[in-house]
């Protein structure tokens, strides 16, 4: 079966084990996804933005939906970013444990088949609406209570990683940049013991 995975990383002939502190499955595994579309949005630049946060609904028709957590996010992510899909052939075990109907796991390394350049992977991925098969959902359309149940997802971000005691974790400058004011509240919830 035909797999793919996005990184920035050029030139792999093997996609290797890793442990994601952002994924919820804590043992060194290899992702990869049926969706090429979906992997277009895990071609991601960590050493920027410091955090792993795709915002992604995943219907169960493949389209994917893109929810702004912020104002100019899908920009702000992906605009001006390069990188690569890899393609693997094999037959490797879906995981739903991962929370995502395509993707499959392994625990070993992945020979890579081949692998396409992508350019600018705010462009590819706005492609796809022209396809219809991408929903791009701008935080200014949102109705008040999505925009609520961001500020519950990164207050329970912050606690997680207990961002408000470790100024070094690499997302501390992208929440204390794009939500300054849940970063204001947790806070006051932590000096309180509400956090």
């Amino acid at each position: 079966m035909e797999y793919f995975h996005g990184s920035i990383k050029k030139g792999l002939s093997e996609l290797k084990p890793i442990a994601s502190p952002f994924s919820n499955l804590k043992e060194p595994l290899v992702y990869l996804t049926t969706s090429r579309q979906l992997a277009l949005h895990y071609i991601w630049d960590m050493e920027r933005i410091g955090v792993k946060m795709p915002m992604l609904d995943i219907r169960k028709d493949g389209t994917l939906v893109f929810q702004e957590m912020f104002s100019g996010a899908l920009e702000y992510f992906y605009k001006g970013v390069s990188g690569y899909i890899y393609r693997c052939i094999g037959d490797y075990e879906r995981n739903s444990a991962t929370g995502v109907h395509s993707c499959a796991t392994s625990s070993t390394a992945v020979p890579v088949t081949d692998f396409e350049y992508i350019e600018d992977v705010y462009e590819s991925i706005i492609s796809y609406g022209d396809k219809g098969t991408f929903i791009y959902e701008k935080y200014e359309d949102l109705p008040q209570w999505r925009i609520d149940v961001i500020r519950g997802h990164v207050i329970r971000f912050i606690k997680r990683f207990d961002l408000l005691n470790d100024m070094t974790h690499p997302s501390c400058r992208f929440i204390q940049e794009k939500f300054p004011q849940y970063w204001k509240e947790a806070q006051v919830l932590n000096d309180y013991k509400l956090l």
